[in-house]
């Protein structure tokens, strides 16, 4: 046991811990800034999660690479992707704070960390493009689905490190879902806000086009929206705004489960004018109407859909708690911080509406 040696590994851990208050641009989900701490560890997570597609790799080598790719940070602080350009010399820079920080450590350990920051910055070897292009994802990924401020330039994302992510068929397959959910954030003339009377009527036709060509509809659902409304029953009833025109409907209403449980309501219909669906302006619907319904006190919340659709914002199927007549795939959902009930769920007479 060589005493200086473990010394002098220790001041350098202690120096690192700097990078847990390096904060980047990116914000978390909650609206606070992030580490480079953080980004770096959801990096390792990431590598280790497509580990098994990222065949022929050193999977130990690319995990201390995302560790160690940003480490420099640690003395200088991080500058954001956008303002790079102006940073010529970035890297130079990042290297010499490397060596600064690795001053206390034994020569073979130093070098070691040395050779995987050249490597990662020069784009060397299989690992080190796989981390490249790992680090721009999940740069990409906390974007979208961070709290960032309202001048936030999503508009940079769609270019940003696509030399890095085109080059291998995981990396473009990511790149594709993420620049989707890029375009979604970017409906920045959206304006959310509760129902007025006025908009009743523009909510019943656009419930009725967005669900028109609807294979699996019951064709039924502006019928459904306004016996909500007459029953008292609609708890959230949330529109979407485009420069004074309504383009988007979410409605929410209590549900009644076999067990008793209490605080559970229904998300839908969630209707879009079809001229401008797949431009996050569900998206925007969805996740008003469920911090809203959090605010007026529900404990939980079920929907009837696609998974993969709702799944991103956290529902899920719940093998204990059904409707009768659906596929137990298709009806999923969402507690607020308690369990998930069982049962079989009951929603109000107002979705056997027909006119």
């Amino acid at each position: 046991m060589n005493l200086e040696k473990i010394k002098g590994r220790l001041e350098f851990l202690r120096e690192a811990e700097r990078l847990k208050d390096v904060l980047r641009s990116a914000h978390t989900s909650s609206g606070r800034s992030e580490s480079t701490a953080e980004h770096s560890w959801r990096l390792c997570l990431m590598a280790i999660v497509f580990a098994d597609d990222l065949a022929g790799l050193d999977v130990l080598k690319v995990l201390k690479m995302c560790v160690i790719h940003d480490l420099g940070e640690a003395i200088n602080g991080d500058i954001p992707a956008v303002d790079q350009a102006g940073f010529p010399d970035k890297g130079e820079q990042e290297r010499n704070d490397l060596l600064l920080l690795t001053r206390s450590l034994d020569d073979a350990l130093r070098n070691e960390i040395l050779a995987l920051w050249d490597d990662y910055e020069n784009a060397g070897s299989p690992e080190a493009k796989a981390v490249k292009a790992l680090d721009k994802l999940e740069t990409l990924l906390q974007h979208t689905q961070g709290q960032n401020p309202p001048d936030f330039d999503y508009g940079f994302n769609l270019a940003y490190g696509k030399q890095y992510t085109n080059a291998d068929p995981l990396f473009e397959t990511l790149r594709t879902l993420i620049d989707r959910d890029t375009r979604e954030r970017m409906n920045t003339n959206i304006t959310v806000r509760n129902e007025r009377p006025e908009d009743i009527d523009a909510i019943a036709r656009i419930t009725e086009a967005a669900f028109q060509h609807e294979e699996h509809s019951s064709h039924t659902e502006q019928f459904i929206v306004n016996a909500l409304r007459h029953a008292g029953q609609l708890s959230v009833s949330l529109v979407a705004v485009e420069n004074d025109t309504v383009v988007g409907h979410v409605a929410i209403s209590p549900v009644t489960i076999s067990s008793g449980a209490q605080g559970w309501y229904g998300l839908g219909p969630i209707s879009v004018c079809p001229t401008r669906q797949q431009q996050g302006i569900g998206s925007a619907l969805m996740r008003a109407s469920l911090t809203e319904l959090q605010r007026i006190g529900g404990v939980g919340c079920v929907v009837l859909g696609d998974p993969g659709y709702y799944g991103r914002f956290g529902f899920k199927a719940h093998a204990g708690l059904e409707l009768p007549g659906i596929p137990a795939e298709y009806f999923q959902a969402l507690a607020f911080g308690g369990e998930l009930p069982v049962g079989v769920v009951k929603y109000h007479e107002a979705f056997e509406a027909t006119e």
